[in-house]
């Protein structure tokens, strides 16, 4: 996919995780719904000095996102089951998001289970996965 010189709709971007039996093979989560945002967040210091006064600042550490990725709730995708038994374990997996504008966002996600959403008439169930974004992402953009 070319990297995209106009705004693009969110449709089409595609979310996948590292298969913990074949490293560098990437799964695609195929009934995701909604993936949180991807990066990371500068904090920043406060470095006045008493004799200021304006303050001043410095930049300093970077936190990443903490993430709800929600799927339709689909047992029979043998993918996404193999996503919820990692997430419900605790594990750490590799994840990665290529958006539809050609921009792809790799980084490390640390899961902390699941919950299965309430149900409603007129709408697919769902099922949310918890986890925090760790380290930074890895951006790459295709040509």
């Amino acid at each position: 996919m070319a990297a995209s010189t106009t705004a693009r709709l969110g449709a089409g971007t595609v979310l996948s995780f590292e298969d913990p039996a074949n490293s560098g093979t990437f799964i695609e989560l195929a009934n995701a719904t909604a993936i949180g945002a991807t990066g990371e967040q500068g904090e920043f210091v406060e470095t006045t000095p008493i004799s200021a006064t304006t303050r001043t600042y410095i930049g300093g550490m970077k936190t990443p996102p903490d993430k709800e990725i929600t799927l339709n709730d689909v047992p029979g995708d043998t993918d996404q089951e193999k996503f919820l038994t990692a997430a419900r374990n605790g594990e750490t997996v590799s994840m990665k998001v290529t958006f539809s504008t050609g921009r792809t966002g790799s980084f490390s996600l640390v899961l902390s289970g699941y919950q299965v959403n309430e149900p409603t008439n007129n709408e697919a169930v769902t099922v949310t996965v918890f986890g925090k974004q760790s380290g930074d992402t890895t951006w790459t953009v295709s040509a």
